[in-house]
């Protein structure tokens, strides 16, 4: 042994003189061992850091979290067919081929005029990705599809980022802003990191041979005679080959029309003199879109859009950044009055949500370090403090590890917020100890492996027991799962690592932490030349520092001494009165609920940036009423922002796209102007446009989407489904249900998925119909082919698709009179008018069919307010109290929660599941190291009062608990755990060393009140930053959890300094009230044997 070995350990032995005993070895374990050696606990904590460092940038940036959608999509295209055609020849028989396919938890299908589709939801306890397969296969196994059916497309959906949307607009047609959008599309779609993008560009191309009855009958031809020409004599095929000395020699026909003119030249009939008659002679050949009408404005100028997304496992900054230098290049290449503009960059609003959080955090953490610094040493406080970047910068080591794999968020940042002030509550735990046992017995290595490992315990079980709080959200599924996950991960292993720094770095850097001579190291500061001038304003800060924190502690020590401890005692005299009182405030808390002046929400509303407006006409409505409707809507928008300017001298819009997506269907999409810049919330917005907007004739509906958290298809806030073989009652009930919503307050956007009725023609055979050969199916497709048209080929030009389709002109079809006109051929060449072959009977029909698992359904959904009304208590009372009266009044009718919130029902009961397995764990961390199942039960019981400072909070603040709320609520008891392990275990420890239990409980609260009171006041500055000062629209997201978790951490100092005492003496009361009579009958058992014995 060295003689300084030997002189420090003769120093050590001296200052444990006085030490009472106690059987910590300081000389053994991994503490110990990385305590004596720096060099282990610093390279350590490089690699943490530098690994961290190192992958910052390997992390991929997003909105939200990666959602995994358990969804399998299909269509198929039935050209001409009518929605009953389409249910019985598609839909049912895929239905039907479904039934035998596991793992389908939904089949909602649609059978619509000309085509068939529907989504699919894979329970997620199956692989969606093998159950896609199977649903393939047993869609490839159907033989009896209808001939006209085009080939059916079946795809998983995939989660899409929303990255941007590309506007090209300017003064151009609409042809030509299609054609030039198509070729910029092309180029994005070259660019690296450009997986996603869809080009939106308005009607398709089409060319329409427009052939008149007159023409028709002049040549005495039928529309397929025409559609035939044009197959045979416009395509390109193989002739063969030629076998040649030299080789073979292919021989192909090029002779494919791709343009309008190129189809007129085509022969389409002889005449006997061998004259050609053209199809440009008896046809209009119309090179250009689709029939309907097109419109899409962006802030009033022709456009065409194109969106830009990323996949899963992208970053959306790294598209963002590719996109956003093509297009500044493009622009410059662009003709004259054309621009190129992204106008909704989803990487802005990222970037300023990560600031805002990132502002925040810094704050937090400067507000914890001066706290500490108050209290502790500022080297023991900079030391303390140092677990943050380890802890967080460990967390990013692991983020993009497969097993883990969560990116840069939203949600993560909002996790790394919430354990601001948690993650040193370890290290402050083990410093405050280690300076304890340094003050009273003198600085050394033993004396600082002696105070961490004292405490090291209890306080690795009480991080481990907050790790089990978080657990459930790791495993949890559900349609908010992803986001649980993204939180889960990044607390678990902050609290991780903060036990690495806490237990293998920190106490390394406590040996270290010597007391030196403060003049050698003001004098040491003047070597470094130029910095010689903060030599005084340094002493000064440090002179004050140290003036405060003494000042700080020896107040401090006197509130101990002589406020809490004769409270305490106080307390302990009266604990049953003390319990009584906590359960009164936890009742109390419990009352808020019922009298609604806190509720639960569910998932928070959150303002979106981008509103929209889609309006929804009846399905009899015109392409030329729908546009009208929305140009109104458009022009109160612009009234309103023009009022709000003149008030407010500030607008609220930046830029607007109109479009006109169908017929029936159009939408208003808002780009609002920066965050900062804006004199109200979106919420705000929306209702002045609700108000505002009047009912127009022929709306079906009309929906205002201002949350980014909105419903998705056939989805709202809230949602039922309807299901009946019984058409008539179903729409009757649905009608009824609709009706009864728009009545309840603080409901709205009451819509559902059923299209109104449209006038329908019916043809029924007369006797000379039959009589002339002709079948109904004949007759039905050549009036088919008179209005709808024929398809007589379908072309790849500059890669699009384009039908070339054979009809009557538009002044031939449109009006029901032109359906008796219509000519019919006859197998034997004869043409009669319908009139004469078949009764017309106009009627209503059916325009879309839905169906779910197998029935006819209609959903029915609402948005809610959440202002005025919660969405599950609008939920519970329709179903509990009207539906009932409903279904009695339509027994054929069935009735469900559908949507989100029904999902959300769902997934409550797995989380409720999953977090009794959570109690079960964490019941066994405490009750191994404290080796007690009473006292393990003891801290249980308190974790229902850790909620009473949350939900206080949130009255105080006047906010509502939501989803996010609960995070900061489980944080918040696991800091009452955390607290109250450490507590119980230097009860015990005391105990053991022989002192009374009540002289044991008042020991334990005095020289635990310092390290519980300042974990709780850390954890709450760090968020007091958001708490009382953060006002922006960005932070909604965060405020619950951080009032949940600020408040909760304050008044679990209450109950750990009083509760828990109290709690302690009233366990060993009812342990006492046990041993007595179990002694008593133990003395009756042995004197009822002495009496037998006698006998």
């Amino acid at each position: 042994m060295s003689s300084h070995d030997s002189i420090t350990n003769e120093k050590n032995d001296n200052e444990n003189l006085n030490r009472p005993h106690d059987d910590i070895d300081t000389n053994t374990g991994l503490i110990a061992w990385f305590a004596r050696n720096s060099v282990a606990a610093n390279l350590l904590m490089i690699f943490i850091l530098v690994g961290g460092f190192l992958t910052i940038n390997t992390i991929n940036k997003q909105m939200f979290p990666q959602v995994q959608i358990n969804w399998i999509s299909f269509a198929a295209p039935y050209p001409g067919a009518a929605p009953q055609e389409v249910e019985e020849g598609i839909t049912i028989k895929i239905e039907e081929a479904l039934e035998t396919v596991q793992g389908l938890k939904r089949v909602i299908t649609y059978s619509n005029r000309n085509y068939s589709n529907g989504w699919f939801e894979v329970d997620l306890d199956y692989d969606p990705q093998l159950v896609l397969e199977e649903v393939k296969s047993a869609i490839d196994s159907i033989s009896s599809f209808p001939e006209g059916m085009e080939r059916i497309k079946v795809e998983r959906e995939k989660f899409r980022q929303e990255v941007m949307y590309i506007s090209l607009y300017g003064d151009l047609t609409n042809g030509e802003l299609k054609e030039l959008g198509r070729k910029i599309h092309d180029e994005i779609q070259q660019l690296p990191f450009v997986n996603i993008s869809d080009l939106f560009s308005g009607l398709s191309y089409e060319i329409s041979i427009e052939v008149s009855k007159d023409k028709l009958r002049e040549y005495n031809l039928n529309f397929r005679d025409v559609a035939n020409a044009v197959r045979g004599n416009s395509r390109n095929m193989s002739a063969g080959q030629i076998r040649a000395e030299n080789g073979y020699i292919n021989l192909r026909v090029e002779n494919q029309s791709y343009r309008g003119h190129e189809f007129e030249q085509i022969p389409v009939v002889t005449l006997e003199d061998g004259t050609k008659v053209l199809l440009g002679d008896l046809a209009t050949v119309i090179d250009g879109f689709e029939e309907g009408l097109q419109y899409s404005k962006y802030n009033g100028e022709n456009s065409v859009t194109i969106f830009i997304g990323a996949a899963d496992n992208q970053s959306i900054t790294d598209v963002a950044a590719v996109v956003n230098k093509f297009v500044d290049d493009k622009s410059a290449t662009l003709p004259q009055g054309v621009k190129l503009e992204t106008w909704v960059d989803m990487t802005y609003y990222l970037e300023g949500r990560l600031t805002m959080m990132m502002d925040n955090m810094k704050s937090g953490a400067v507000l914890v370090f001066i706290m500490l610094a108050l209290f502790l040493r500022v080297r023991l406080a900079f030391w303390v403090m140092m677990g943050l970047p380890v802890c967080f910068l460990g967390t990013l080591l692991v983020m993009p590890m497969e097993f883990v794999n969560v990116t840069i968020n939203i949600t993560s940042l909002f996790a790394f917020i919430l354990v601001l002030g948690i993650v040193v509550d370890d290290a402050i735990v083990m410093g405050e100890s280690a300076h304890e046992e340094i003050e009273q017995y003198g600085h050394s290595t033993d004396n600082v492996i002696r105070g961490v490992k004292r405490v090291a315990m209890p306080a690795t079980f009480g991080v481990l027991t907050t790790i089990a709080v978080f657990i459930p959200f790791v495993i949890g599924d559900g349609p908010e799962s992803a986001f649980g996950k993204s939180i889960g991960f990044v607390v678990i292993f902050c609290l991780i690592f903060s036990l690495i720094e806490s237990k293998l770095i920190l106490p390394a850097h406590l040996v270290n932490m010597k007391p030196k001579d403060k003049k050698i190291k003001l004098k040491k500061l003047k070597e470094y030349g130029y910095f010689w001038f903060l030599q005084y304003p340094l002493d000064r800060i440090i002179q004050v520092v140290d003036k405060l924190r003494s000042a700080i502690d020896k107040n401090l020590q006197s509130f101990i001494e002589n406020k809490y401890r004769p409270s305490l005692a106080v307390f302990l005299k009266y604990r049953y009165a003390v319990l009584m009182f906590f359960i009164s405030i936890m009742l109390i808390s419990a009352g808020l609920f019922g009298g609604g002046l806190v509720r639960y929400v569910g998932q928070p509303k959150i303002p979106h940036d981008f509103p929209r407006i889609t309006v929804e006409m009846n399905v009899d409505a015109s392409e030329k009423a729908t546009l009208s409707t929305l140009l109104n809507i458009q022009a109160v928008i612009n009234k309103i922002d023009n009022e709000i300017e003149t008030e407010q001298g500030q607008s609220m819009i930046s830029d607007m796209q109109v479009d006109l997506r169908s017929r029936t269907r159009g939408q208003i999409m808002v780009k609002l102007v920066d965050p900062e810049l804006r004199v109200m919330d979106t919420f705000a917005l929306a209702d002045k446009w609700r108000n505002a907007i009047p009912s127009y004739p022929g709306v079906k509906s009309l929906t205002i989407s201002d949350n980014l958290f909105g419903g998705g298809r056939d989805d709202g806030d809230i949602a039922f489904r309807l299901e009946s073989q019984n058409e008539e009652q179903l729409i009757l009930a649905s009608r009824e249900l609709k009706a009864k919503l728009n009545t309840l307050k603080g409901v709205g956007d009451v819509n559902d998925s059923r299209q109104t009725s449209a006038k329908e023609v019916q043809l029924e055979l007369k006797p000379l119909a039959y009589s002339m050969g002709l079948t109904l199916a004949e007759i039905a497709s050549q009036v088919g082919y008179s209005f709808y048209g024929l398809e007589a080929q379908r072309i790849l030009r500059d890669s699009e698709e384009v039908k070339v389709m054979v009809r009557y002109p538009q002044n031939e079809r449109s009006s029901v009179g032109h359906v008796d006109d219509v000519m019919i051929k006859a197998p034997n060449g004869a043409e009669l008018p319908l009139s004469e072959l078949a009764e017309i009977i106009l009627t209503e029909g059916v325009t879309r069919i839905r169906r779910e698992n197998g029935n006819r359904t209609i959903n029915v959904w609402a948005s809610v307010d959440a202002e005025q009304v919660e969405p599950f208590e609008v939920t519970k009372d329709i179903r509990d109290n009207f539906v009932p009266q409903l279904l009695r009044k339509y027994p054929l009718v069935k009735s469900e929660v559908s949507g989100r919130i029904q999902e959300e029902m769902e997934s409550a009961g797995e989380q409720l599941r999953n977090f009794m397995i959570s109690l079960m764990v964490i019941f066994s961390l405490l009750a191994i190291p404290l080796k007690s199942y009473s006292q393990a039960v003891m801290i249980m019981i308190v974790i229902p009062f850790g909620v009473i400072g949350s939900v206080l909070g949130h009255l105080i603040l006047g906010m509502d608990l939501n989803m996010f709320s609960v995070f900061g609520i489980l944080a918040a008891a696991g800091v009452v755990v955390n607290d109250s392990l450490v507590m119980v275990d230097y009860v015990n420890s005391a105990r053991k060393r022989g002192e009374a239990l009540k002289d044991a409980v008042m020991h334990a609260g005095t020289k635990r009140f310092r390290a519980i009171m300042l974990t709780s006041i850390t954890t709450f500055v760090g968020l007091v930053p958001i708490v009382f000062f953060e006002t922006s629209m960005q932070a909604l997201i965060v405020i619950p959890m951080a009032v949940s978790l600020s408040f909760g951490v304050l008044f679990a100092t209450v109950v750990t300094l009083v509760l828990i005492p109290s709690l302690y003496m009233i366990i060993e009361d009812i342990k006492r009230v046990f041993s007595r009579k179990k002694k008593k009958q133990n003395g009756s058992d042995m004197i009822a044997a002495k009496e037998l014995s006698s006998s």
